[in-house]
């Protein structure tokens, strides 16, 4: 039984790490385009844009590093729920299911919203240098590196943060006794 639940919890963790991270590209791409960036993702693309690319790929890749966690800690709540129960039911995945779509909010939103407050930051204490103009028109490749280091090193900076946040949402007395 307790290898059966091993091999639970990890293909649970799996199956959603995969899905979650496609739908968190697909939703990264969606926002970035509509209140971040100059021109959406595609057009950089489409036009070989290296330096608006280099951007966008960085900015997802951040979003997905910080909504990572959500799924560590709904496979630590199903742990829990699987201990104190001992066998798998509808109930306990969805409860598990639950802490990750809570947990999956709130990393998605802290994320896109970090690397939001991020972008008005630069762009205010940086005032006489045009980001839009500089990356879109001039395609400077040193702003994007300068501007992708930025975001990647806040990303990294406040992941622990987010992440033992997350850990404390996980009641694990609380799960035992349902």
């Amino acid at each position: 039984m307790q290898q059966l639940n091993v091999f639970f919890l990890a293909s649970y963790e799996m199956i959603l790490s995969f899905i979650s991270c496609m739908v968190t590209i697909y939703l990264s791409a969606k926002f970035l385009n509509k209140f971040v960036l100059s021109k959406p993702i595609e057009w950089f693309i489409r036009e070989k844009h290296e330096a608006g690319c280099l951007i966008s790929g960085a900015l997802i890749f951040c979003i997905l590093y910080l909504v990572h966690g959500s799924i560590g800690h709904s496979t630590s709540a199903l742990q829990s729920l699987l201990l104190s129960h001992g066998k798998f039911s509808a109930t306990i995945f969805a409860v598990a299911f639950t802490h990750f779509i809570v947990f999956y909010g709130i990393t998605f939103i802290t994320a896109f919203g970090g690397i939001y407050v991020v972008s008005i930051i630069l762009r205010k204490m940086m005032a006489p240098i045009d980001f839009d103009k500089e990356v879109e028109v001039n395609r400077s490749l040193g702003l994007s590196m300068f501007l992708t280091f930025i975001v990647t090193s806040v990303t990294v900076f406040i992941q622990p943060g987010m992440n033992h946040f997350l850990g404390s949402l996980v009641l694990h007395q609380m799960l035992e006794n349902l």
